[in-house]
């Protein structure tokens, strides 16, 4: 048995937390609901938000416990759909907002560039990409598997977008696995209209 934190872990430890503040930001942002998909959904916090708020959700995580816990948050309602997969591997479909909350990190290096064409290819005109990206002096930064970049890398992959909100966050602070330098950029944008 290993010492390090499962995924159950990390979804038991942040069972009780509120929607993500940048969630709420972003959705207040549309004048009606439309269509999510919500990568590296987890347990499902922020999707059963977005339901409560009336937006149909694509519940996307590689991990049988999330797509589990964000069914049995969100109950029986035509408007989720949940698919079990690697983020690498996934068909997005044309929607309205792709959230990927702290989820980017965990993507391949390697496969990164086209995971991140495919996320630009499906936000529809208008519609907005939220989420963060692993900065490089974070210290997850170093760990093999782990995309990181640095700000003008970051910046880079929003050319041609409207950047509503580009934070960059760096401060010593705690993960489920326990203490690390976290450095971070919490982004809002909105893809072209034409």
């Amino acid at each position: 048995m290993t010492d390090d934190p499962t995924w159950s872990d990390y979804y038991d430890a942040n069972e009780d937390r509120a929607p993500r503040e940048q969630l709420l930001d972003v959705l207040g942002l549309f004048a009606t609901p439309g269509k999510a998909v919500d990568l590296g959904c987890g347990a499902g916090i922020d999707t059963r938000a977005m339901l409560d708020l009336g937006w149909s959700v694509l519940a996307i995580d590689a991990e049988p416990d999330a797509i589990d816990r964000v069914r049995a948050r969100a109950g029986d309602t035509p408007v989720l759909e949940t698919q079990r997969t690697p983020m690498e591997d996934v068909d997005l479909p044309k929607v309205d907002l792709i959230w990927a909350s702290y989820s980017l990190f965990f993507c391949d290096p390697a496969r990164f560039p086209n995971v991140w064409a495919a996320i630009r290819a499906s936000v529809r005109p208008a519609g907005r990409f939220a989420g963060e990206l692993l900065g490089d002096r974070d210290t997850w930064a170093s760990i093999e598997g782990h995309t990181a970049m640095t700000r003008a890398e970051a910046e880079t992959l929003f050319d041609g977008w409207t950047v509503e909100r580009f934070e960059e966050e760096e401060n010593d602070g705690e993960a489920c696995s326990g203490p690390k330098h976290w450095h971070l950029f919490h982004v809002i944008a909105q893809a072209p209209t034409g």
